[in-house]
C-alpha cells in the first residue's frame, strides 16, 4: 500500500509547492479548516501547552497566542513544503538576513566538528534546508514512528542534509563530529530516554536530554545555537557561540532551557508547541 499512498503524497506536496506564497498568508483559508478537519489533536497539545506555560497571561490572551500559532501553522506548512521540494535556485532567492555566520565559517575552517543546536521552530524544515544549503552538514532525529511519514521526511531532509542519524545511534553522531563534521540537533523534546534529566522550561518540571553536553564532551566539537524568525515577508537565521556554557550536564541543559525560552519570548506563536513537551512530567494536561 505504501508503494501507491506515498507517491501520491509526493506529488501532493509538489502541487502544494507552485502554489502562490499569498494564498497560505491568510487566516481565513478554506482549505487550512479542511485541513484542520485532520489535526484537532494537535490543536489540543498546542492549547494544554499554552495553558500550562502562561499562566501569567490573562484566557483572553492565551486565546489570541493560540489563534496566532494555529494561523502561523498554516503559513508554516507552505515554507516546510517548499523546503522539501524547491531548487537551490529557488531557495536562494528567499529574503534571508543572517546574522552571525562568521561564527560557523569560523569553527567549520578548524579541524573540529560543529554541534548546531537547535529549536523547533514552526519553520523547521526551511530553517535547515537553508543553513544546510550553504554548509554541508548532518541531522540527527528522533525516527518517526509510522513508517510512511518517516520515508517522506528522510526525501524531503535529505534533499539538503548529507545524511540522517538516529538520535539513539550516538556513535555514529560521535565519530562524524570527530571527523570534523557538522551535525544538527534539536534537544527541545521529550525523548523519554536514559540520556535525560529533570529540569526546567518555562517554570515547569520537564526531561531535557543531556546527548548535546555528551556530544561536546566527547568529542571536542564547537557547538553554536542556531534560531530562525519569521520577519515580514523574510527570515532571519541568526547563529551564536555556545561553547561558553558549563561543563555539567544539568547547568548545561538548564542554560540551553533558558536561551531556547529567551528566542520563544520574541516570537512565541512561531515555536513548535505541537509536540508533548511535559509528557513524562505533566501527562494528564494532554487527555
Amino acid at each position: 500500500m505504501n508503494n501507491i499512498i506515498l507517491p501520491l503524497i509526493l506529488i501532493f506536496t509538489k502541487f502544494i509547492c507552485i502554489l502562490p506564497r499569498r494564498w497560505f498568508k491568510g487566516n481565513d483559508s478554506n482549505m487550512w479548516r479542511f485541513l484542520s478537519m485532520f489535526l484537532k489533536r494537535r490543536r489540543r497539545i498546542i492549547n494544554a501547552n499554552i495553558d500550562h506555560c502562561f499562566i501569567n497571561l490573562t484566557n483572553s490572551e492565551r486565546s489570541l497566542l493560540k489563534t496566532n500559532i494555529w494561523n502561523e501553522t498554516y503559513r508554516a506548512l507552505y515554507e516546510n513544503n517548499f523546503a522539501w521540494n524547491a531548487s537551490n535556485e529557488q531557495v536562494s532567492k528567499l529574503n534571508i538576513e543572517f546574522i552571525g555566520l562568521e561564527i560557523l565559517d569560523k569553527f567549520q575552517s578548524s579541524n573540529k566538528g560543529v554541534l548546531v543546536l537547535f529549536r523547533h521552530t514552526l519553520y523547521l524544515e526551511l530553517s535547515a534546508r537553508i543553513l544546510a544549503t550553504r554548509f554541508g552538514m548532518y541531522g540527527l532525529e528522533r525516527p518517526n514512528n509510522n513508517a510512511l511519514i518517516q520515508m517522506i521526511q528522510m526525501k524531503g531532509r535529505t534533499k539538503s542534509l548529507k545524511g540522517i542519524i538516529s538520535n539513539s545511534d550516538i556513535k555514529q553522531c560521535l565519530k562524524i563530529l570527530k571527523d570534523g563534521k557538522i551535525v544538527m540537533y534539536g534537544p527541545d523534546q521529550d525523548y523519554r530516554n536514559k540520556h535525560s534529566i529533570i529540569s526546567s522550561f518555562y517554570g515547569k518540571r520537564c526531561l531535557t536530554t543531556t546527548v548535546p553536553a555528551k556530544l561536546k564532551k566527547m568529542s571536542g566539537c564547537n557547538v553554536v545555537y542556531f534560531d530562525f524568525f519569521r520577519v515580514d515577508d523574510g527570515f532571519r537565521a541568526v547563529i551564536k557561540d555556545f561553547n561558553n556554557e558549563s561543563d555539567s550536564e544539568k547547568k548545561f541543559a538548564e542554560n540551553l532551557n533558558i536561551e531556547i525560552e529567551n528566542s520563544i519570548s520574541k516570537a512565541p506563536e512561531q515555536y513548535l508547541w505541537h509536540h508533548r513537551r511535559f509528557k513524562s512530567q505533566y501527562p494528564e494536561i494532554y487527555e
